[in-house]
């Protein structure tokens, strides 16, 4: 059995891993919480014709019968990762303008909207939940040509670009009837799924002071009751938990274990000495 002093001592041994592994893992944890610094701060504010503030947008896709079937609300940018000539890594922004070209399509069950702008073409999928009880986004892609003129010196023009969000996605689920509104800012990254893809690129999509709503079938810009982005427990990923708990574990054994075997060696090495 350990003694006194040696109980201490393997206690205090365990104490000092167990913060320093918190601690790492609280300064990684707060690093992914820095606001996003780009070269904007907000859109550009513009003239319209729209009951909303001058800093947003409203897309509107009204279904066959002329009632709105997908209305979005937002400051969206989208920023898109590429690498130019001279092997640098580059960026490129792209505010998504009030004026576009919307179309899309509204079923029972699913629906899409496309927003196309300068070259660049979003597709939004929206479901319903089994019961149809909940409405969410399934996917979202992004279309455009690597030769578009937001490319400044790209390595690989010419290439027809499609990304998109991974099979299984599921966004903003939110109660049939209610429309989605999140204060904070969203982020939707998209990237190649054909294993094919010869641009590397990589798009992010921030959507700012979202509003959004789907399977709605009403006259007008007539918005359900709010479901705030809180509500949804702000999709926590259960991952993280699970790995810091394995790694203090971890940690923790090895502590002891390596103790155990100093102290069994030193032990050994103390008998060897009295018999010698």
């Amino acid at each position: 059995m350990f003694s006194r002093k040696e109980l201490l001592y393997l206690r205090a041994l365990i104490f000092a891993t167990l913060l320093h592994l918190s601690s790492t893992l609280q300064l990684e944890g707060l690093s992914t919480k820095k606001p996003r610094v780009t070269k904007y701060t907000m859109k550009p504010t513009s003239s319209s014709g729209t009951a909303v503030p001058s800093s947003l947008s409203l897309y509107r896709l009204n279904g066959a019968s002329g009632a709105t079937c997908i209305l979005i609300q937002t400051d969206a940018l989208l920023s898109i990762q590429y690498r130019d000539k001279y092997n640098e890594d580059k960026e490129a922004d792209s505010f998504l303008p009030d004026q576009m070209d919307i179309s899309g399509e509204c079923w029972e069950d699913e629906s899409r909207i496309t927003m196309a702008w300068k070259g660049f073409t979003v597709n939004i999928y929206f479901s319903k939940t089994p019961g149809g009880e909940r409405w969410y986004v399934n996917s979202v892609d992004l279309a455009y040509s690597s030769s578009n003129k937001l490319f400044e010196h790209i390595d690989r023009p010419g290439l027809d670009v499609k990304l998109s969000t991974p099979p299984g996605t599921l966004l903003f689920p939110t109660p049939v009837g209610k429309s989605y509104t999140c204060d904070k800012e969203v982020t939707i990254t998209m990237f190649a799924q054909d294993e094919n893809d010869k641009s590397g690129h990589l798009a992010k999509l921030y959507l700012r002071e979202l509003r959004m709503q789907s399977f709605m079938y009403k006259a007008g810009n007539a918005w359900g009751p709010t479901f705030q982005c809180s509500a949804t427990g702000t999709y926590r990923d259960e991952t993280a938990p699970i790995a810091v708990g394995s790694t203090l574990a971890v940690a923790t054994v090895c502590t002891v274990v390596g103790y155990g075997l100093w102290r069994y060696f030193k032990v050994k090495k103390f008998q060897y000495g009295t018999m010698a």
